[in-house]
């Protein structure tokens, strides 16, 4: 996917992927730059957006082998994936109590990186966890 990317970028198309296309969407371009600190150097956004497709794929990776009918439906499923390392978390809690509890239990990084990016806050009960997982992955 990096080398998708780096193509992309560097307008020399991708191959094998999408075809002989030299384009892409500006709005999906703005869509995996959303995040990105600016300014910034195109290596920089080019190493942000490996960044960011690295985590998506590691998050995927957490999800039930099933097929999902939207991205919200993909979002709820990662947010359930990463209460199940949550089970025993005693409420309220704020978002960094939540990462480290959930690295202790042995989650995945992506778990962890997902709840180290949710608003913080005080949590008073796991689905508020969870939906604010889904909603940052959204």
């Amino acid at each position: 996917m990096g080398a998708f990317l780096d193509a992309l970028i560097d307008n020399r198309g991708a191959t094998g992927f999408m075809g002989d296309t030299k384009l892409i969407s500006p709005a999906l371009l703005q869509r995996h730059l959303h995040k990105a600190g600016f300014p910034a150097t195109r290596g920089e956004l080019l190493a942000h957006v490996r960044e960011e497709s690295d985590r998506v794929i590691a998050a995927l990776r957490e999800l039930p082998d099933r097929r999902y009918s939207r991205p919200a439906e993909v979002s709820r499923a990662f947010a359930e994936s990463v209460s199940g390392y949550l089970g025993d978390m005693s409420y309220p809690t704020r978002r960094d109590d939540l990462a480290g509890h959930a690295e202790r239990q042995g989650a995945p990084w992506p778990v962890v990186e997902a709840l180290r990016r949710i608003p913080d806050r005080r949590y008073d009960r796991p689905e508020a966890v969870a939906e604010a997982v889904a909603e940052e992955e959204e």
